[in-house]
């Protein structure tokens, strides 16, 4: 009988430390899955709003990766389209973009995720719109990056953006004409 109860006892310490094992390495899983997907979503969905913003390009593609309420109320945006943007005076044919991802943070069981990232054009490239040549400057307007701290939710099982809260500015020295 002894021997039975530790042999019971055995094999259920056992299996408590292969079940935690397996919880930690699902876990671990969906965290990465997660994390991978939200980069993917933050590159190239906030080197997508840059563009919008700067060549005023459809933007339809922006619904893949941000919420819709978020784009309803994103001022960047809201002039580019209206026409009130410091690039509107002018073609940008190039520019060069860098994100930072400082902080991501995605648990998997939740659907919010929150990150700190770093947001930068360093060379913008372009010439002035021939209808402005004399009204503006040749000299495109510097890119107002920053530090932003981002909140992104699933919906639909994809994750987009529906918050960006700036946390700091930064303005890069110079851009170039052609």
């Amino acid at each position: 009988m002894l021997y039975l109860r530790r042999f019971v006892w055995f094999v259920a310490k056992w299996l408590l430390g292969v079940t935690i094992a397996l919880g930690v390495l699902v876990c671990a899983f969906y965290m990465c899955l997660n994390t991978a997907n939200i980069y993917i979503v933050l590159n190239d969905g906030l080197e997508k709003r840059v563009d919008v913003i700067l060549t005023q390009d459809d933007a339809q593609e922006l619904n893949n990766y941000f919420h819709h309420d978020f784009l309803n109320a994103d001022p960047a945006l809201a002039g580019a389209f209206n026409g009130s943007s410091v690039y509107s005076d002018y073609v940008i044919s190039d520019f060069e973009y860098k994100l930072t991802i400082e902080r991501l943070w995605a648990w998997p069981w939740d659907e919010y995720a929150t990150c700190s990232v770093v947001e930068r054009v360093p060379r913008i490239e372009g010439k002035v719109r021939s209808s402005r040549k004399n009204e503006v400057s040749a000299e495109i307007p510097t890119w107002q990056g920053g530090r932003y701290d981002l909140t992104l939710v699933r919906s639909g099982g994809k994750w987009k953006i529906i918050g960006m809260q700036q946390t700091a500015i930064l303005m890069e020295a110079e851009t170039e004409a052609e």
